[in-house]
């Protein structure tokens, strides 16, 4: 053991030892050094040594874009590659981090970094790409001093070779039928003509002039009314940039959902156009798409393509006055770019999450990028900017959801203003998603709940419909006594379906970890099921006294130097469902994920939801599903205000809900392990029954004792509390919690928050300091600060 704590090597003081005893919370030496790497070892009485557990540690996880171009630009990307992890910013003043590509040859490459203090640059290492790179497969690695390297695992960036100028099919040439743009006559052959003189010279570009083109796929076959024109493999639609080409959309209305002008199967793109549609949508059931992104599996045509649609690039178009601009045919999608577009659609712009996907294709998106669009709100009472179901080392940056803009709505009355801005489901794993830089406004001025960022658990699904005792375990492997399920979403569960899910110990020796699974077997007859994981546990959990739940969940997701705002100006805060907007919510199965450095201006600040509804003798009708929270930080963000101070509907600050349905025998497990709420700035912005930060029941905890440990060995340090003060809201809701104080650190009980650990929380012009209900929180005082919220004297 060090004799003394240096900057090198020491001791750091345990001071919280949960119960049981499955969670050890130490505070680090201040003598430790920023962004260095360190090792922590855990010794018993006995002498006995843990394995080390590292920290700060560079983690580069995964790359963006997946592919470049020897020396081509493609997607309007820049030839920049990003490699996104943890710890990955310059270590002690170092001006710069490197990038190593190694290959047919080998590249180092400088980071350019935003500043020394930038949150994102954590995350995010950023290097221009050399103007020539030899074609190849090549292995990226990360580094901080130029000598050692971090590897980033399981991807390597392809660099393909130029693409050869590809042969160009003007659309008004006289052999496509001699059409001509701004005369109002029906241009649908000549576009028709030329996609088919492409499709058969093997790909090619349709060119569209300059001027206003008129489109209307009403006649086409029956069979392919829906799906519209086919842009083939090798097929490119090309404009002069979308304020000169311009596609005017006849007769959407007419057409059978989901109405597509244009279909992408594949190595497609479409650059420099704008789409309009000429009629009013009225309704979402009339709203019809102007791009589908592959066709649906029972379309006639499907088999004559690839399961999966790839590498297509959206780039540098307008969407204005339009039903929907992407929708998926439910085919999983890969290597997709949508940069630098501006959209304006009446109820959805992106409508990309794989509604109804059979189980035995499971829908994705991966090593894709969107980026540096725009979008505006359409006329629809619901209009969401974006929908994503699924991730897989997605790059959404840098986009922003202007909803105070008029610019998309059909008359100059309609109300503006968003439902919600971004929105993420779990139709199958989100996993490596980057959610960073973002702009929102106004995601709150039409109905509903008005989340700015959303991680929701829709289109998951469980292996079981309630937490699991295990019954025995290995290295790397467990086994149950009981039978998954063998149908979801009334569809046959096919084999192998539950590979990818994630197995995490919710209660229990080893509580906390979460694995994927790499494959299981199951006896029918017995209903025994063993399922392997990968990588192995770092506590194997012991037969009996370990509980599991596998499900889909979002995993090393960042939510990062995102901007909200629901000031009025420039926000009406017209809200229909009530005073709401501007979220950034989670309510979803989460761990490993970052909520960090976001600037909330009087929106409804941060909600995480946490439940537990197994499918029971006493709730047969519950949903057997949970949204759980495993080392989940939310730290460095600013909430300034929320949506309106002085009423008891209106709820800001960082708010940690748990809920579990009152079924006896089942009781819930842990629903949140080890996350942290540190160094946050939250000014005039409290919970619904009063908390900065808040940590409470939402509904049910079920029946006696019903002081479950829903909560535990949650760490809150380091935030500043300011302006939480003043009369108490009037009471509009009558929910029956009515607000008692105003208060910084609210934590609620009894029984359910466990081993929560309170340090350097600072309350200025705070009424209350600290509501504390939970059990054996411990409380960190340095010297007598009046301003502690956790030591001080209110």
């Amino acid at each position: 053991m060090p004799a003394k704590t240096t900057v090198i090597r020491g001791t750091a003081p345990i001071v919280k030892l949960a119960d049981p005893p499955y969670s050890i919370t130490i505070q680090l030496p201040g003598l430790i050094q920023a962004d260095r790497g360190y090792h922590i070892w855990v010794v018993s009485a006995a002498g006995e040594w843990s394995l080390p557990v590292s920290i700060n540690d560079s983690r580069p996880l995964w790359i963006t874009p997946a592919y470049v171009y020897s020396s081509a630009d493609f997607a309007d990307l820049g030839r920049k590659l990003r490699v996104v992890g943890r710890n990955l910013a310059p270590v002690g003043g170092a001006a710069a981090t490197w990038i190593q590509l190694q290959g047919p040859k080998t590249y180092v490459l400088a980071v350019r970094n935003r500043g020394a203090d930038t949150p994102e640059q954590r995350y995010v290492s950023e290097a221009p790409l050399p103007e020539q790179i030899a074609p190849g497969k090549y292995s990226v690695a990360v580094s901080q001093d130029a000598r050692k390297w971090t590897r980033v695992p399981a991807q390597q960036l392809e660099v393909r070779p130029d693409p050869v100028a590809p042969r160009t099919f003007n659309l008004s040439d006289p052999e496509f039928g001699g059409c001509r743009p701004d005369d109002g006559a029906d241009d649908t052959a000549c576009f028709t003509r030329a996609l088919e003189a492409a499709r058969q010279a093997g790909g090619g570009v349709v060119h569209v002039p300059k001027g206003s083109w008129d489109v209307s796929t009403t006649a086409l076959p029956d069979a392919r009314r829906r799906a519209g024109l086919i842009l083939a493999p090798g097929v490119h639609l090309q404009g002069e940039g979308a304020s000169a080409s311009i596609v005017i959309r006849r007769g959407a209305r007419s057409l059978p959902a989901p109405g597509a002008l244009l279909t992408l199967v594949g190595e497609n793109s479409v650059r420099g156009l704008s789409f309009t549609d000429d009629e009013r949508y009225e309704s979402l059931d009339q709203s019809r798409a102007v791009i589908q992104l592959g066709l649906p599996p029972e379309s006639p045509e499907s088999n004559l393509y690839s399961d999966t649609v790839d590498d297509v690039v959206i780039s540098g178009n307008t969407f204005n006055h339009v039903g929907r601009a992407l929708v998926d045919g439910r085919r999983p999608l890969r290597r997709l770019f949508v940069t630098h577009n501006e959209f304006g659609a009446y109820d959805n712009a992106l409508l990309l999450t794989g509604g109804g996907t059979s189980l035995a294709h499971l829908y994705r998106i991966d090593d894709s990028v969107v980026r540096w669009n725009r979008f505006v709100p359409g006329s629809y009472a619901e209009t969401i900017a974006t929908q994503l179901g699924a991730a897989g080392r997605v790059d959404f940056s840098d986009n922003v959801a202007d909803g105070a803009s008029v610019q998309g709505l059909q008359d100059g009355a309609d109300r503006r203003g968003w439902r919600a801005a971004f929105f993420w489901n779990l139709t199958n794993d989100g996993e490596n998603l980057l959610i960073s830089d973002n702009q929102i406004s106004c995601s709150g001025d039409k109905a509903s709940d008005g989340e700015a960022v959303a991680l929701d658990n829709s289109g998951g699904t469980f292996g079981f419909e309630a937490a699991q005792t295990i019954d025995a375990a290995g290295p790397d492997w467990v086994r149950i006594n009981r039978a998954l399920l063998h149908e979801q979403f009334g569809q046959p569960v096919p084999d192998n379906y539950y590979n990818a899910h994630w197995l995490r110990i919710v209660a229990g020796p080893g509580l906390g970890q979460t694995r994927r699974v790499e494959s299981y077997t199951e006896d029918r007859a017995t209903g025994m099921v063993t399922l392997r994981i990968s990588p192995s546990w770092d506590v194997v959990p012991p037969g009996g006294r370990a509980r599991v739940i596998l499900g889909m969940q979002f995993w090393q997701v960042y939510v990062v130097a995102n901007a909200v705002n629901h000031a009025a100006p420039p926000c009406r805060k017209a809200n229909l469902n009530g005073p709401h907007g501007g979220v950034i919510v989670v309510a979803a199965l989460i761990a490993d994920s970052v909520i960090e450095a976001n600037r909330q201006v009087e929106t409804d600040g941060i909600e995480i939801f946490r439940d537990y509804t197994p499918r029971t003798k006493s709730c047969p009708s519950c949903g057997g599903v949970a949204t759980l929270s495993t080392a989940l930080e939310i730290r460095g963000n600013l909430i300034d205000g929320e949506y309106d101070w002085s009423s008891d509907c209106s709820w800001s600050g960082i708010r940690g809900y748990f809920v579990a349905v009152p079924t006896p025998e089942e009781p819930p497990p842990t629903l949140g392990f080890g996350d942290v709420i540190a160094h946050n700035v939250i000014a005039r912005a409290d919970g619904q029954r009063g908390g900065a930060i808040d940590i409470a029941h939402a509904g049910a905890t079920g029946p006696p004792p019903g002081n479950w440990p829903m909560v535990q060995s949650l760490l809150i340090f380091g935030n500043v509390i300011r302006d939480i003060s003043g009369e108490l809201p009037r009471s509009a809701c009558r929910d029956g919690h009515g607000q008692r104080a105003r208060t910084g650190i609210r934590l609620e009980g009894p029984g359910n928050i466990r081993d929560t650990v309170l340090e350097g929380n600072r309350c200025e012009r705070v009424d209350t300091f600290l509501e504390d209900s939970g059990t054996a929180t411990a409380r960190l005082c340095h010297g007598n600060d009046p301003n502690s919220c956790e030591c001080g004297q209110r």
